[in-house]
């Protein structure tokens, strides 16, 4: 059967025909209807009308509880009553300033205070621009032009990180360390060739890559769990060849935590005990408002600094540092206090628990990966340990998944990923747990058993080492 014939796929286009009909109108004036790629999704999108707390409501007055978190940037969920509190009382005093707003100190002193390889920081406008400027600073401080990049990963949509998350080699292939396929049109060469991309989660592969290109690389970036690759936990082994491999060659590491600082009060890296070179930072540390970072020891950092004082690279941007996100920023990370992500993970690690029990129940061939709040529904009985083996999941099953779910009041990614928030309770857990049972049952009446089951019994990876 055809996904588009699916009978919850029609369902999602009867409960959402306002929704459709805008579609239709914006695309008239909008490419695909809608400025952000990564939103796109068969038959149409559901467009927002409201939202609060964890609920979203869209045009046809369809309420869902919010699993997707705007790609894990809303970790209090929507207009929390604090952040908004205090964007209201900034607003009177102006929205961006023609000199620094004394605010960027307080965020810096908060960042600088959680994450021991941040000595310091410094403020753009989205992690892309954080990730652009921390390659910058590599190039700058080492005199090379190559970085190394892992497949799957996702940094932004700068030129030379828009590379490696489609085209890889298949799974059993054993080639490790290869040249990437551009990701989008209209790359220069150089972001393909100027890139060596690395199979994540592979120690030999790190070890090999920087045996080949050490001498040429400026920086290696990865992230302490993979995101749009699969929400993939890495492995402790692999981030210590990384670090020590990186040393070694006098190679910039870079820790994307992007998504992952709200895994852990220190980020991700705390919990691996991994000390990068520079950090980038984003979603979050804006309460809901566009923001980026880059910091790091004071010694890397000296890279920004005036040019008679040594430095080499300028920071630019007309809205970076402004004061409404960094007034949302502090009160995001005010209220994200080690206790606050504790229980966010171990509501996270109860609904991955009631998930897999789903899974195991009606012998599927899915799995769940990820860690704490943030996790992902795979559709492939392969272990996932990396982007190769997410990419073998079936994409029919994953966009009947998130149409059923939308269809019963829950809303995740596209992919199956999903993202806690604070405001969240375990009713809300159970009511994610029952829709994907009610899911799966609709997808079995509806024919789909054949390539939902497993055949045999076997050991899934789904459940990545931890840090």
């Amino acid at each position: 059967m055809e996904s588009a014939k699916s009978a919850i796929t029609q369902a999602f286009i009867a409960c959402n025909r306002q929704s459709r009909a805008h579609a239709e109108r914006a695309r008239m004036r909008v490419p695909t209807g809608m400025s952000r790629a990564l939103l796109r999704h068969a038959p149409f999108v559901s467009y927002t009308a409201e939202a609060s707390g964890v609920y979203t409501t869209d045009l046809d007055g369809n309420r869902r509880i919010d699993f997707h978190g705007n790609y894990a940037a809303l970790v209090h969920g929507h207009a929390h009553p604090a952040i908004v509190d205090a964007v209201r009382a900034q607003l009177p005093r102006g929205s961006a300033y023609s000199c620094p707003a004394t605010q960027e100190l307080t965020l810096a002193e908060q960042l600088c205070g959680r994450i021991r390889s941040m000595e310091r920081v410094l403020f753009n406008n989205s992690g892309t621009e954080a990730v652009a400027v921390a390659l910058r600073a590599a190039r700058a401080l080492t005199g090379r032009t190559r970085i190394a990049k892992f497949e799957g990963g996702y940094h932004g949509f700068s030129d030379f990180v828009m590379v490696g998350a489609h085209g890889l080699p298949e799974i059993d292939d054993p080639v490790s360390v290869t040249v990437p396929h551009a990701d989008t049109g209209g790359l220069p060469p150089a972001a393909i060739h100027d890139v060596v991309l690395i199979r994540y989660n592979d120690a030999a592969a790190v070890r090999a890559a920087m045996g080949r290109y050490g001498p040429e690389l400026a920086a290696v970036i990865v992230e302490p769990m993979l995101g749009s690759g699969g929400v993939i936990p890495a492995e402790p082994e692999f981030l210590r060849a990384l670090r020590e491999e990186t040393t070694r060659a006098g190679v910039v590491l870079i820790c994307d935590e992007v998504i992952t600082l709200r895994q852990a009060y220190g980020g991700l890296q705390s919990a691996y005990g991994l000390e990068p070179d520079l950090t980038t930072l984003g979603k979050i540390i804006g309460g809901g408002f566009p923001i980026g970072a880059v910091g790091g020891r004071a010694d890397v950092m000296r890279v920004f600094e005036d040019a008679q004082d040594g430095g080499q690279v300028a920071n630019l941007g007309t809205f970076s540092a402004n004061p409404i996100s960094l007034t949302a920023g502090k009160v995001a990370l005010d209220l994200l206090d080690a206790d606050a992500i504790a229980q966010l993970n171990q509501l996270g690690e109860r609904a991955q628990h009631g998930l897999r029990g789903v899974i195991e129940r009606h012998r599927l061939r899915a799995q769940v990966t990820g860690l704490g709040s943030m996790f992902q529904i795979h559709w492939t009985d392969r272990p996932v340990r990396d982007a190769r083996a997410a990419d073998t999941a079936d994409p029919d099953l994953k966009l009947l998944t998130f149409l059923g779910l939308a269809n019963r009041g829950i809303q995740t990614s596209t992919r199956g990923m999903c993202c806690l928030s604070t405001p969240m309770q375990e009713t809300h857990i159970a009511t994610l747990v029952d829709a994907f049972e009610d899911t799966i049952k609709a997808l079995l009446h509806d024919g789909w058993g054949e390539r939902m089951r497993r055949h045999e019994e076997k050991g899934l990876g789904g459940r990545p080492p931890s840090a």
